[in-house]
């Protein structure tokens, strides 16, 4: 370095298996490259993001967990299971039955065609329980190893630290972070209005559709925060814990001397 100057390293870009050629995706199957697959839906996120806000955060993440783990990503599931937002358009795609079977179609096809480790990482909370019956049946029927994130649950510890505020749920503080952070153009903060916005979710009334669309887990906590720099650290955070986890898993298998079975 000359000049006091500072080369930065750059990161390199996340392998996108729709952009690979036959020989750079069996040189992928050689070396057993874990397959990162997003999973999201278009459905209502407040009038300061995108409809677009679960697919895109899952394949943000996705790329970043690819890229730290020297995986490749796999195109995006960008339809899901909506269920409280079904009535606001647009929404409401999949019955749980036809997403769970759609899914497992494309996660067979992926492993029949030599595909062993598969981590779906996932940015919807409708499509939760379709995917853990999901995995739990493919491990039976497949010799694979399968990974499914929901990331915002894993980012929720570093929630109160950064933003001094609890958890919030859907459209809240978690998303908007990650939105900001991946997407800022995307992001409209002078469209969020609190007292229209902001709903609170009671089991004790289910209101269809609900009377706003940034569903907190307690009123006045967890709301969307519009800060860059914490938003920053908080994504940070959480990729490195994700990282971590999986990385100590793809490791952990290597004791299985005798190979997956199902």
């Amino acid at each position: 370095m000359n000049d006091g100057e500072t080369i930065m390293k750059s990161r390199p870009l996340p392998v996108l298996i729709k952009q690979l050629n036959t020989v750079e995706i069996e040189n992928l199957l050689a070396r057993e490259a874990p397959l990162f697959i997003p999973l999201g839906t278009v459905e209502p996120h407040g009038r300061h993001l995108p409809v677009g806000t679960d697919t895109l955060c899952a394949e943000k993440i996705a790329e970043e967990l690819s890229i730290n783990l020297n995986g490749a990503v796999a195109p995006s599931l960008e339809y899901g299971v909506t269920n409280s937002l079904a009535q606001t358009a647009p929404s409401s795609f999949f019955s749980e039955d036809l997403y769970e079977k759609f899914v497992e179609g494309i996660l067979q096809s992926f492993v029949r065609h030599g595909f062993k480790c598969l981590i779906l990482v996932n940015g919807h909370g409708g499509n939760v329980e379709p995917l853990k019956r999901l995995a739990r049946r493919l491990i039976r029927q497949e010799a694979m190893s399968v990974s499914v994130i929901h990331w915002w649950k894993l980012s929720e510890k570093f929630v109160e630290p950064i933003f001094k505020t609890r958890p919030g749920g859907h459209a809240a503080v978690e998303e908007t972070a990650a939105m900001l952070h991946f997407c800022p153009t995307m992001v409209y903060p002078d469209n969020y209005r609190p007292e229209t916005d902001d709903y609170v979710a009671d089991d004790g009334i289910w209101l269809y559709p609900p009377p706003g669309e940034v569903i907190l887990d307690k009123e006045a906590t967890g709301q969307p925060v519009f800060d860059c720099g914490k938003s920053a650290d908080f994504i940070a955070k959480t990729i490195d814990d994700i990282t971590a986890k999986l990385n100590h898993w793809l490791n952990s298998m290597k004791r299985l001397t005798g190979g997956l079975r199902p």
